[in-house]
């Protein structure tokens, strides 16, 4: 598990230190920084090849497009050189240092010194199989879902391309009925662990009575969505297409948690999106329960539902007190580099002095609307 993670001359980021915990919240109004540490490890990542010390950085891959070199070093930073350190739980530590003083347009950052060696990339999720990256951009509703037996079965993602979980309907279909839920993740007393029922579970809690039936299409898959009705009835199968975008943007996001095991890393952008405020309560529940069982998990977000989740569940059981960290992102504008701002929670889950900006947008309205 990553324990602190320091971004140097990177992007808005000048001299970056988080302290991570086993859920990290990241926060703050648009173009603060945020997704620039999503996209730090993912650099790492797609530069990585298994058994291999790493030789640079590719800014252009299939999880994320940088640009070039001039698009990822800091622009207030007198320094030439980007340094991305990663520190675990071990005390262990994975330092990488990029020469940034290359052709501007160049798209791989040659690495400075000398890299880690290959056992130590296998220390952290972030390189191994036991990863997924979800993004702000993934697929909605689609007629047909690709198969990639190569991404799916051997590599154990959902997706390939920046995050999209192109995958996620093939990865249900292969795994459906294989893989076990660990027990701390379970819904339901009848013993039944299968990633296939538990994710309808887990989904039903986002869209009651709704289940899921895969179908082979041709060499691919249609996902369809069913109903339970009174009277022991069931609607007709509806193309998810035809149903709302939330139940499919939540769908990934259950899947890599529930087929997940204990060390793994799950970097989350947006799980708002397009779901109801109750539903993103329920999947904060699932989150919560993870991280207690020992999976890591980063998220993206702009919503206090979000964010009240894991409070909430922090004021209900104190051992998530030292799992839980929380930050919230503001700009220095003169010299335009990332502030972040380390939220300072209390046992019953409220947050003590939290920054100007921080999800005040509600008092602010009831002030107009109300008069205090």
């Amino acid at each position: 598990m990553i324990k602190d993670i320091i971004i140097k001359n990177f992007k808005i980021h000048e001299n970056l230190s988080l302290q991570l915990g086993g859920l990290t919240i990241l926060s703050g109004q648009n173009g603060m920084g945020k997704s620039s540490i999503f996209q730090a490890l993912l650099m790492l990542r797609q530069s990585y090849v298994s058994g291999t010390q790493l030789k640079g950085v590719n800014l252009k891959g299939n999880l994320v497009d940088l640009g070039s070199a001039q698009d990822v070093e800091c622009q207030s930073s007198e320094e030439s050189e980007i340094e991305i350190k990663i520190t675990l739980d071990t005390e262990e530590s994975l330092d990488f240092r990029f020469s940034a003083d290359v052709d501007g347009n160049d798209t791989y950052l040659p690495i400075r010194g000398t890299s880690p060696d290959s056992d130590g990339f296998c220390k952290t999720s972030l390189f191994t199989n036991n990863f997924q990256y979800i993004s702000a951009f993934r697929f909605g509703p689609q007629k047909g879902y690709e198969r990639d037996s190569e991404i799916v079965q051997y590599q154990g993602q959902i997706s390939k391309m920046a995050g999209q979980c192109e995958y996620v309907v093939h990865y249900l279909a292969h795994y459906g009925n294989k893989t076990h839920c660990i027990p701390e993740l379970l819904i339901g007393d009848d013993g039944d662990d299968m990633l296939n029922s538990q994710v309808e579970r887990w989904l039903k809690t986002v869209s009651p009575n709704i289940n899921i039936n895969i179908e082979p299409q041709g060499p691919d898959f249609k996902l369809n969505y069913k109903f339970s009705r009174e009277g022991n009835l069931m609607t007709t199968p509806m193309p998810a297409t035809n149903v709302g975008y939330g139940i499919t943007y939540v769908l990934p996001i259950i899947v890599a948690i529930l087929s997940a095991k204990p060390g793994a890393l799950i970097l989350i952008e947006n799980p708002e999106a397009h779901i109801h405020p109750r539903a993103q309560a329920e999947l904060m529940k699932l989150v919560m329960r993870a991280v207690k069982a020992g999976m890591q998990i980063i998220i993206e977000t702009h919503s206090d539902h979000i964010i009240n989740g894991a409070l909430v569940a922090l004021a209900m059981d104190n051992d998530f007190h030292s799992l839980v960290k929380t930050y919230y992102f503001d700009r220095d504008e003169k010299r335009h580099v990332s502030v972040p701002f380390k939220l300072d929670i209390l046992s019953d889950g409220r947050i003590k002095n939290p920054p100007k900006g921080f999800f005040d947008q509600i008092d602010i309205d009831m002030k107009t609307l109300m008069g205090f």
